[in-house]
């Protein structure tokens, strides 16, 4: 499996886990993140760079 391939796995993982759910909407219904879950939030948020930089040049939107 190829790099990209496995950021697309995991990252389809963590968004599908209650962890990313919480953390998600705790934000709309407490108005803050959760700290035990900034973890999950900021992992989501590396892998996407992280994609973002796997792809080609004609296919970014700049």
């Amino acid at each position: 499996m190829d790099r990209q391939a496995e950021l697309r796995a995991e990252l389809r993982r963590l968004l599908a886990s209650y962890e990313y759910a919480y953390a998600m909407g705790a934000r709309t219904t407490l108005g803050a993140r959760d700290p035990r879950l900034d973890a999950v939030v900021a992992r989501v948020e590396a892998i996407e760079r992280e994609l973002d930089g796997l792809r080609p040049e004609s296919g970014r939107e700049d």
